[in-house]
Formats: structure tokens, sequence, C-alpha cells
């Protein structure tokens, strides 16, 4: 009888670390073209301005990260970068991922196409893809980003796309995931999720329209937010003595609906015009997968992550238009995070890769104390996740475990030295081991 006990515990622990989906009968693990788990690192083929590395040195990386487990490089692939010497550094990395055995999931705009607001860029944009630009007003009434959802963003971001696509979907490294019996490829149409939105008068008429949705009427919004207003049309989106995210964040705010309704309307926003581009891309290509990420977990109570969700919006409402979402998670995670990671993935069927930072405090702490909470990584993103990885090898200056090949003349001024680094690269491929020991 002990031993049957025994026998027992030990497969309800299985149960357990094998993620909320598989437990219950669904193995919703994202797997590679060979049946492999997906697991990466945020990676960036330039190794920062002026891009100053070459073939050998990012090959020697690519090798590296492939012994270590890995089958995926999370890139950025901005429009801005396609164009640089004509597609030469995106051919580049798909090139040397290739030779690598190593796939890429490319982030194809920088905060859904801010990247394009320079006059130089917005004109470019026009003539290439015949696509006008709108830049949307800041609290002040001054130019400021590119308005996601207007029809030239749209047009822009679809055309993009699919170049990209057409540019590497056959000849490629471009990931590929199996879903429903078919390898399908992935792109993540946008990184970093986030728009402070605009005092234009489209946005603000968005904006009243979507209050009077919620509340009727004009009397049902002040009665909620406390306020006084006459009129729908005296409310506008930048109000910032209104929307006061300083307080807000102080956990000090006078009108604390009127906020999260101003930062749920943005969100929104930003998903139905990523679900827009990719209901075109997916006319064309049926069997396209769609990725995003949030710069930090859900429900993240980190003063980061919960600065990106009062200031762009960037919460889980973001990311409905994505099969797969990738989180860049501050560490390891809590139960309560656990949790509600593993309701989400529920509810809405949606793919969670699980990325954690590679803080470079934490290598002094590890080669220190030799044990940190980030042992368990790996086991924690089995449970919650269907995909593992790191942010990241060397895509931030802050957080990069990749030795700096040239600390005479650093990046940035921060940098992981060997012994540093070192550390890192062990830990990361424990964890990445234990991860796919327990998914297979």
């Amino acid at each position: 009888m002990r031993h049957l006990t025994g026998i027992l515990a030990a497969l309800l622990l299985l149960a357990a670390a094998v993620g909320a989906a598989q437990a219950a009968g669904r193995d919703t693990t994202l797997r590679t073209r060979d049946n492999s788990p997906l697991c990466g690192f945020y990676y960036f083929f330039h190794w920062w301005e002026p891009w100053r590395t070459d073939d050998a040195l990012v090959l020697k990386d690519l090798k590296q990260i492939k012994a270590m487990g890995c089958n995926t490089l999370f890139i950025d692939s901005e429009w801005i970068q396609a164009m640089s010497l004509e597609w030469f550094w995106l051919d580049r990395g798909h090139r040397l991922a290739r030779e690598a055995g190593l796939e890429i999931l490319p982030w194809l705009s920088l905060k859904e196409w801010a990247d394009l607001g320079s006059p130089d860029r917005m004109e470019r944009i026009k003539e290439t893809y015949g696509a006008e630009l709108k830049l949307g007003l800041d609290s002040e009434g001054k130019p400021d980003r590119i308005i996601p959802y207007d029809a030239g963003t749209i047009e822009a971001g679809y055309r993009y796309c699919d170049e990209y696509l057409e540019r590497y979907l056959n000849d490629g490294a471009l990931l590929r995931v199996w879903d429903e019996g078919k390898l399908k490829p992935v792109i993540a149409i946008t990184v970093e999720l986030e728009w402070q939105g605009s005092d234009d008068e489209v946005s603000c008429q968005l904006f009243r329209k979507h209050l009077l949705a919620k509340y009727t009427d004009i009397a049902g919004i002040n009665k909620a937010w406390g306020t006084r207003f006459g009129s729908a049309d005296e409310i506008r989106l930048m109000d910032m003595k209104l929307f006061d995210f300083e307080a807000y964040l102080a956990g000090k705010a006078r009108h604390t609906r009127a906020i999260k309704d101003q930062i749920d309307f943005r969100a929104r926003v930003q998903n139905d015009a990523m679900a827009e581009i990719k209901r075109r891309l997916k006319n064309k290509y049926p069997d396209l997968l769609i990725a995003t990420e949030l710069p930090y977990e859900m429900y993240s109570q980190h003063p980061h992550g919960r600065g990106y969700e009062a200031y762009g919006a960037a919460t889980p409402e973001t990311t409905r238009h994505a099969e797969i979402n990738v989180l860049r998670c501050t560490g390891y995670l809590s139960k309560k995070t656990e949790d509600a990671l593993i309701k989400w993935q529920k509810d809405t069927g949606q793919h969670l890769v699980i990325t954690y930072r590679t803080y470079r405090a934490m290598a002094d702490f590890m080669i220190r104390e030799k044990k940190t909470d980030y042992y368990g990584i790996g086991a924690q993103a089995a449970r919650i996740g269907d995909g593992f990885g790191f942010y990241s090898w060397n895509e931030m200056v802050d957080t990069h475990i990749a030795a700096e090949p040239d600390i005479d003349h650093p990046y940035g001024g921060e940098f992981m030295n060997k012994d540093q680094s070192d550390a890192w690269r062990a830990l990361a491929s424990q964890q990445i081991r234990e991860y796919r020991s327990i998914v297979k």
C-alpha cells in the first residue's frame, strides 16, 4: 500500500508539472517542425550600432544557442531594418539562422508602426506602398506618433507583412509550428503593444462613442466617473488632468474608473488595428498564425509593467488578435500570477510563451549565492505555458547574457563580463533541459 501511495503521489506531481492544459488531457505545447517544444532567445543580429559584428560571431552565437536546446529566435525585423541596405540585414539573419538550424519569429513593427513617424520615413512609405500615414496629437496638441487604427497605417502594415512573407515564407528560416495537423508559419505584426492615445478629433469621437455604448448617455458617464460634463463632446482622450496616470500608479487618482475606461479604449484600438491587418493577411495566407508580445507578464505588479499598462494600455486585451502571446516576465512568477495565466489560456485558447528577463544583477547573485528562484523557471514555464524562452541573448543592453565582444569599447556602457555570461548561460541551459524534459 505504501508503495502504491508513493506511485500515486509521483503521478500527481507529474500531472502538476506538465501544465494545466496537459493535465486536462489537452497538450497545447507549441512544437516546431521536428516536433520539439518551442524554446528560444530574443536575439539581435546587428550586435548594436554601428552593427559591428560579422558572420563568424553571429554563427558562433547561434550554434551555441542551438546546442543549449533552443530552436527559435525572437527578432526585431522592422520595416526600416529591411530598407537598410535593401534587405541586407534581414537576408543575412535568415541565412545564418538556417545554417545554424534555427527558426525566426519576427517582430515586424515597433509599437504599431511608431517607428515610421519621421518625415523621411513617412515619405518613403508613401513612395513604397502609396500609403498616407497620419500623426496623432499629444495632450498639448503637438504632432505625436502614428495613429495605429488609421487606414494608412493598416495599409502600410499589411503591405510590409505581405512583402516579408513573400520573401521568406519559402526560402527563409521563418518559424513554423504544428497546429491542427499542419505546419503553419508564424509572424508577429508588432512588438511592444503600446499606444498613449491621440487628441485628434477622430480619436476623441471614437472614444466618446465607446463610452456612450457602455454608459448610454452623459449622465451615466458622469455617475460612473464622478464628473460633471455637460455633454460627451466635452470629453477628450488626452485630458491629462482627468486621466492622471501618475496619481493612478500611486493609488491616489480621483477618477480611477475614468482612467480604466480610457486604458480599455486604447487597448481595444490597438487590438482591433492589429486584427484588421491579420484579417487581410489571412485572406492571402490562410494558414498563417499571428504572435504578439506583452512587455511584462499579464497582471504584473512590477513598476515598469504597471507603467506600460497605464501609459501604453499594454493590457491582455491588446493581445486578443493573436494566437500566440510571448510574455517578457520579470522573474519567477507568483502562484497568483500562475493561476491568472492558466485561466487566461483556458478562457481564450491563446498559446502563452513564457520568457524570463536575464537581468545582469541576477548573474552576480548566482555567482555569489549559487541558488536563486530562477532555477525553477523551466518547470514553471512547463506548468503555465506553451513555450519557453529568455529575454535576451543580446537584444537589450541591460539584460543581454552574451559576453560583451569588445569590453574596451562596450555599447551602452553596460555589459556582462565572461563570468557573468557563463553563470547565466549555465543556468539557461539547465532550465531549458528541465523544461524540455517535462513537456517532451
